[in-house]
């Protein structure tokens, strides 16, 4: 499985001959990390949920203008918002995507929370969404890093809870660049003793699990 970071929790995955798309939201969009002319296929779209964040619609509309075929999988909420955009979607999964309804995380000043998905990918990737209220994972988790709703210490004990093989960090769109890369270097060397390999992947590079 080839896996490419597009900023925040935008993942990019290609598994025996399929292309999908997790989460391509506002600031993917607007720091142009997906060059969606470069793209050459497109089989799949993940949407966990409808934080623009993760669903930023011009991106979408762009990404199903260039790939008529391909198929969006959310949950409810967010198809009840891709449909009055004129846009097809299904909230099933498939035999190699698998989803899950799983908690949004509790938001400051009283915001509501919205329906959440987690997806698993070929049984080799889990993407969580905004939640950290899962029990199991894949070999491979993109595991959510910073939020208003988490802290850096909250999601290094859910990864040594977990004790996955490898650890994508997602969700860390707010954090400056020299305080990102600092504290991926203090957490790789701390998940090291927990046989946790920790890939703080930057925008565009590859890596295979």
């Amino acid at each position: 499985m080839k896996i490419s970071k597009h900023i925040h929790s935008c993942l990019l995955i290609e598994e025996k001959d399929k292309v999908i798309l997790i989460d391509p939201g506002n600031y993917t969009d607007q720091e142009k990390a997906l060059d969606v002319d470069s793209l050459k296929q497109l089989n799949y779209l993940l949407i966990t949920h409808e934080h623009t964040d993760h669903m930023y619609i011009p991106l979408i509309k762009q990404l199903v203008e260039k790939f008529a075929g391909v198929e969006i999988i959310s949950n409810d909420s967010v198809k009840n918002i891709l449909i009055k955009e004129g846009i097809r979607i299904s909230t099933n999964g498939n035999k190699f995507i698998e989803i899950h309804d799983t908690p949004h995380e509790k938001l400051p000043f009283s915001l509501p929370t919205p329906p959440n998905s987690l997806f698993t990918i070929f049984d080799k990737l889990t993407h969580p969404g905004d939640s950290l209220s899962f029990d199991k994972t894949t070999s491979a988790l993109a595991l959510p890093i910073q939020a208003p709703w988490t802290s850096l210490t909250a999601s290094i004990e859910k990864a040594v809870e977990l004790k996955p093989k490898v650890i994508i960090p997602i969700h860390d769109w707010h954090w400056k660049d020299s305080v990102r890369k600092n504290f991926y270097e203090r957490a790789k060397d701390y998940l090291k003793q927990f046989n946790i390999e920790f890939k703080g992947l930057e925008t565009g590079e590859t890596i295979e699990i």
